[in-house]
């Protein structure tokens, strides 16, 4: 079997990294990437037989590829801190990777999100498919202030197993990550030029309310599903509301639309969560 690197970045995650890390037991390296946790997080990592590095917080997609440059497999995979791989997933990576497929680079997995206390199996949130292995020369993360992605070359085989996710703690946690994610990519696009169109603000929110809870089925998870949808749509109408912000001040000449520093952005987009990463028909770009 070709050896197996895991990556994980952390930051105070003593409640979930054993849980995290446990699943990667299979592996035949973990590397941890730290940016100065003042829990157990690292002890916890070392326990278990990580490398652990301790780093300054470069933003997700930077710490993200330092953890990639220090494997040593010839495959990668990744989680996040508050995942972790299904039994049937650790099954079908082992005997995937064992076989090595030299006509696949990588393998995208189905994420299933844990909601207050049930785990959420339609709308926006599932299937959620996400790259979590690939050789390790055939890609590598991209991503601006709020999300990282894989950027993978070559054929990407999707698998039915899954990745568990046990993302927001409560309600409120919810609303703030999507409060926060929405100034981020406002910020983000702000940066990068791109103008605001009051169409976008008034015409996109009931438009993502719509595919998220009546096209895609979240009604099917209750009233979980109604909340989010609705914390989606709302997270929609912040982003476009502060990008018109955004604007309106750089026309005014008003300070607070200057571009913030790295180290500003960088703190900002620590806790954040991946949604929305588009896909590239020239290669797979895909939550991670």
């Amino acid at each position: 079997m070709p050896r197996v690197s895991a990556i994980v970045i952390t930051l105070n995650e003593e409640a979930d990294l054993p849980r995290c890390l446990d699943s990667l037991a299979w592996a035949d390296e973990i590397v941890v990437v730290d940016s100065g946790s003042t829990d157990r997080t690292v002890e916890i990592a070392e326990k278990r037989g990580a490398r652990v590095f301790v780093e300054a917080w470069k933003g997700y997609t930077e710490q993200k590829n330092s953890a990639l440059e220090k494997t040593r497999g010839s495959w990668v995979v990744s989680l996040d801190a508050d995942e972790e791989f299904s039994s049937e997933a650790r099954a079908d990576l082992r005997r995937l990777l064992a076989e090595d497929d030299p006509t696949v680079q990588a393998y995208a997995l189905r994420r299933k999100v844990f909601f207050l206390g049930r785990w959420i199996t339609h709308g926006d949130w599932y299937p959620d498919y996400v790259v979590r292995a690939w050789r390790r020369h055939a890609g590598r993360f991209e991503g601006g202030h709020v999300h990282e992605s894989a950027r993978v070359k070559g054929t990407v085989k999707y698998l039915r197993s899954e990745i568990l996710h046990y993302s927001f703690k409560s309600r409120s946690d919810h609303v703030a990550r999507a409060r926060k994610y929405a100034d981020l990519w406002a910020q983000n696009q702000f940066e990068k030029g791109r103008p605001f169109i009051w169409s976008d603000r008034w015409f996109r929110p009931p438009l993502r309310f719509l595919r998220a809870y009546l096209l895609k089925a979240g009604w099917m998870d209750g009233w979980r599903g109604a909340w989010i949808a609705w914390v989606s749509t709302r997270e929609v109408s912040w982003k476009y509301g502060r990008l018109a912000e955004l604007w309106k001040m750089r026309k005014t000449g008003s300070g607070e639309a200057a571009l913030p520093s790295a180290e500003g952005r960088s703190q900002r987009s620590r806790k954040l969560d991946a949604a929305d990463i588009p896909r590239d028909d020239a290669g797979f770009r895909a939550r991670v």
